[in-house]
C-alpha cells in the first residue's frame, strides 16, 4: 500500500482507497459456507473431514451469576488460537477478493499494460480496496452485499476508512456507502499511517518518549541484571517494537542514532567502559548481542532487494518496479541493483527505495567480465555497468536516446535489428551501431 500511494503521487493518478473493517470478522465466518468455499478451491477430502471434526457439534455455555446456561450450538466463528484458523479464514473471504478483483477497475500501472490492475489488499480481515470512480463503489456495495448474504459476515462502516489520492475534481469523486467520508491525508493500514508526508511523520511521533519509557520501567532492576539480562530486556522487549514500522518505512534523519543512543545508555547505566561496536558483536566473539538497529534497518532493506531481484509473480512488484523507474531518469527498475549507484543520478526516487540502493552499496560485490554468463545476461543494465567498459555504453547522450526509446539492458538489444535501432533512437553512425 505504501508503493501504490507513492505511485499515484509520482505518476499524477487519481485513485480512492477504502479501508474496509469487519465487524467480529472471526467470529461471523458460518461454518457452512467455510466447508463450501473450501470444497470449491479443491481442497481434498481428507483433509476436508478433519476440519468439519474440529467444528462438529460445537457448543458454548453463558457463564450469568454463578451459574451456566445450558449449552448453545455454535454455527458460526473460527476457533480462536487454533494454528489454522488463520489460513481457513483468509480462504473463507477469498471469495469476496476474487469477485472484486473481476469487477473492479482497480489501478492501472503506467507503463506496464502487461500488468494486472491492483485492486485489493488484504491481510487475513485487513481489506484495502482501490477504486476509480463511481462504477467500482458500486461493485464495492454489490460484492459486499452479496458476500454478507452468504457467509454471514457484516462490514462495520463506522470503523472503516476511505482516502482520495491525487487531484480528483468534485464531479467526479464517487458517494461512498455507510456514511463515510473521503479524507485527503491518509490511512493507518495494519498498525502504520500511509499516505501524505505529514501524515506518515505521525508513526515517529513519541517514539523515542515510548522506548525510554519501557527502558525506565527497568531501571528499579538494572542493579540485579547481569550485561547478558539487560541486552535481552533491550532486544527483545523494547527494540523489537520498532521492527514493524522499520520495515516498511524510512524514519526521519537522526532518529535512529537518538534511539540506539538510548538502549546504550540504559545498558552501561553509567559509565561506558566500551566501545559501542563492540556491545554489538555477537557473545561468542567477546560482545554482548546488543542490537544495532541500523544493522537491522539495513538487513531489512537487503531482504527487500532480494525480493525485487528474485521475486515473481507477487502483486507488489509491479508497484515498486515502477517507482524504481523514476530513478534518475535511467528507465531502470531492479537493474539498478547492478549499476554503479555512486555515479547515477538517484533524483525522484522514494526515501525507502533509496534506503534500500543505500544498504545494497555497504556489499561488497565484485563483479568481472570473465565470469560465465548466466541467467542475468539478457538483464544486464546497457549503462554504468562495470561489465560494459566501452565508451559507448558511458555517452550521456546515447544513454539518454535508449531511455527515451525504452532500450535499458542487454535483452533489449537482442530482440532489436540494427535497422529499428538506428530508427529508434535516431542515430545512423555505424561505428555506434
Amino acid at each position: 500500500m505504501r508503493d501504490v500511494f507513492d505511485t499515484c503521487k509520482l505518476y499524477d493518478i487519481n485513485a480512492g482507497i477504502i479501508s474496509i473493517d469487519q465487524e467480529k470478522a472471526f467470529d461471523r465466518v458460518d461454518h457452512k459456507f467455510l466447508f463450501t468455499t473450501l470444497q470449491a478451491f479443491g481442497v481434498g477430502e481428507g483433509f476436508l473431514s478433519w476440519v468439519r471434526i474440529l467444528y462438529h457439534e460445537a457448543f458454548c455455555v453463558i457463564k450469568v451469576g454463578g451459574g451456566l446456561s445450558v449449552p448453545v450450538p455454535v454455527g458460526r466463528g473460527i476457533r480462536q488460537g487454533c494454528p489454522i484458523s488463520g489460513q481457513l479464514y483468509s480462504i473463507a473471504i477469498e471469495p469476496l477478493l476474487c469477485r472484486l478483483r473481476s469487477r473492479l477497475r482497480g489501478l492501472c500501472l503506467p507503463e506496464m499494460s502487461h500488468s494486472p490492475p491492483v485492486v485489493v489488499s488484504a491481510y487475513a480481515d485487513d481489506i484495502n480496496i482501490i477504486i476509480q470512480g463511481h462504477t467500482d463503489v458500486q461493485e464495492l456495495k454489490e460484492s459486499l452485499a452479496l458476500y454478507e448474504k452468504a457467509s454471514s459476515a457484516k462490514v462495520n462502516w463506522g470503523k472503516s476508512e476511505a482516502v482520495l489520492v491525487g487531484q480528483w475534481r468534485v464531479g467526479d469523486i464517487p458517494s461512498l456507502p455507510g456514511g463515510i467520508r473521503w479524507g485527503r491525508r491518509g490511512i493507518k493500514v495494519l498498525g502504520v499511517q500511509l499516505g501524505t508526508e505529514e501524515f506518515q511523520k505521525q508513526n515517529w511521533e513519541g517514539v523515542l518518549d515510548k522506548v525510554e519509557a519501557k527502558l525506565s520501567k527497568w531501571r528499579w532492576l538494572l542493579p540485579q541484571l547481569s550485561y547478558r539480562g539487560r541486552a535481552l530486556v533491550v532486544n527483545h522487549l523494547v527494540a523489537s517494537s520498532l521492527w514493524h514500522k522499520l520495515i516498511v518505512l524510512a524514519p526521519p534523519p537522526g532518529l535512529v542514532k537518538e534511539l540506539q543512543r538510548c538502549l546504550v545508555n540504559f545498558f552501561w547505566s553509567g559509565q561506558h567502559w566500551l566501545k559501542a561496536s563492540v556491545l554489538y558483536l555477537p557473545v561468542a566473539e567477546g560482545g554482548q548481542g546488543l542490537i544495532d538497529i541500523q544493522s537491522r534497518t539495513a538487513a531489512f532493506r537487503l531482504q527487500t532487494a532480494q525480493r525485487l531481484l528474485y521475486g515473481s509473480g507477487q502483486r507488489w512488484l509491479d508497484p515498486a518496479r515502477l517507482l524504481l523507474r523514476k530513478a534518475g531518469r535511467l528507465g531502470m527498475d531492479k537493474h539498478l541493483l547492478l549499476i554503479r549507484t555512486t555515479k547515477a543520478d538517484l533524483t525522484g526516487l522514494t526515501s525507502f527505495y533509496r534506503s534500500v540502493l543505500n544498504a545494497w552499496q555497504t556489499l561488497k560485490v565484485t563483479r568481472t567480465p570473465d565470469q560465465r554468463p548466466g541467467m542475468w545476461v539478457f538483464e544486464e543494465p546497457l549503462q554504468k555497468n562495470d561489465l560494459f567498459p566501452t565508451a559507448t555504453f558511458s555517452s550521456a547522450a546515447l544513454g539518454t536516446k535508449c531511455v527515451e526509446a525504452g532500450i535499458t539492458k542487454l535483452g533489449h538489444l537482442k530482440r532489436t535489428s540494427v535497422e529499428t535501432l538506428c530508427h529508434t533512437i535516431n542515430i545512423k553512425s555505424s561505428k555506434v551501431i
